[in-house]
């Protein structure tokens, strides 16, 4: 056996087959079109792989990235196309390729892991489903029409959609290059997908990131959204037009009030989901570090009686009341699950404290689905 390792730029063909073999077997598609951020030969390294008999067998894929979270920047790891060739499982080789992902990544500097699956290999590794979401349902009938024009982007309004991307306080910081290639991909979240611009008198007022059907009965689905939500939702009867359909699903972060509001006006209720995915904090001391900021604006005074103890496990003391929290629960508690709710001792104060601090929104995939 060779490896885990990085990948060479020589391999990098050999790796998109075997990762077309696991997952585009059944349907049309090339992996390495799909995903060029990391089949790339920039991010060769980040591809972990295990060779056996002079080939190549299984792989896991890494992309670093940062993103904001209420003003805060926190590095991440997104994992994906976890793959073995078919003759060559059973042999322990994807978990030695992620605890090696896991390793990559502390060196790295990362803080949080968004693996793109739930599998018993991810939850035997600590990840979990974690993060609040919502889907609403949005049929024509409840829209009206509009003035506001609704396109498909094109590589110039690039700095348009950047400048609309920053203003959200959660979200993947992307650079212009990076918009560009996930631009042509036309990939939303494993899902051929298109990104629409929202504009009146050619003034950008929002996008969102929309899947496109791939089979009949499929539904559109939106994935990403950033802008005014006013001009988002007076635009889907436009594009319910454009797409011939008659509804569509909205996938939005649980945090996201403003959409929560609109769509109770418009008698939408939505439904709860978690991410899709699951979620792994390799790194639970440097992200309380980053979030330290933010503990101390929402604690003010009380801030002095509020500590994190980091000796496994983790425990949280205000004042003379504690909890303590298993390493592999504190996404529950940090970003919400639907999943797995954390208990709470009846502790007046410590109840209190959390309840103000969290859950706080993770982000979700959107565009930068790997």
């Amino acid at each position: 056996m060779e490896g885990p390792r990085g990948a060479r730029i020589e391999e990098l063909e050999e790796i998109v087959k075997l990762s077309n073999r696991v997952f585009r077997s059944n349907i049309e598609g090339d992996m390495g079109r799909e995903y060029p951020l990391l089949f790339s030969e920039k991010n060769c390294e980040n591809l972990r792989i295990i060779k056996e008999d002079n080939k190549i067998v299984s792989l896991v894929g890494i992309i670093f990235s940062e993103v904001i979270i209420l003003g805060n920047r926190i590095k991440v790891c997104m994992i994906g196309s976890v793959a073995t060739d078919p003759e060559y499982r059973g042999r322990g080789f994807a978990t030695l390729l992620m605890q090696d992902s896991i390793l990559k990544s502390l060196q790295e500097g990362v803080d949080i892991m968004l693996i793109s699956g739930g599998r018993g290999l991810y939850r035997r590794l600590g990840a979990i489903n974690a993060g609040l979401y919502k889907v609403f349902h949005i049929d024509k009938a409840k829209l009206s029409k509009s003035n506001l024009r609704v396109r498909k982007v094109n590589e110039d309004d690039i700095p348009k959609l950047l400048r609309i991307m920053e203003l959200e306080q959660v979200r993947f910081l992307r650079s212009y290059e990076e918009l560009k290639i996930l631009l042509r991909c036309s990939m939303v979240v494993n899902r051929p997908g298109e990104v629409l611009l929202i504009e009146d008198n050619n003034i950008p007022l929002a996008y969102m990131a929309i899947q496109l059907p791939r089979a009949q009965g499929e539904m559109l689905r939106i994935k990403e959204i950033g802008g005014s939500r006013s001009a988002l939702v007076d635009s889907l009867y436009t594009v319910l037009e454009i797409y011939n359909k008659d509804s569509l699903l909205l996938d939005t972060l649980n945090s996201d009030t403003e959409i929560g509001y609109i769509m109770e006006k418009l008698g939408i209720r939505g439904e709860d989901r978690g991410f899709e995915g699951t979620v792994k904090i390799i790194n639970p001391k440097s992200l309380m570090k980053k979030l330290d900021d933010y503990f101390r604006r929402m604690l003010g005074e009380e801030y002095k009686d509020f500590a994190i103890e980091f000796n496994p496990p983790i425990t949280i003391r205000f004042k003379d009341e504690r909890i303590q929290i298993e390493e592999n629960n504190l996404p529950a508690l940090i970003f919400g699950s639907v999943e797995k709710k954390i208990e709470i001792p009846a502790l007046r104060g410590l109840s209190r404290i959390l309840s103000t601090l969290f859950p706080i929104p993770l982000v979700d995939y959107g565009l930068n689905y790997t």
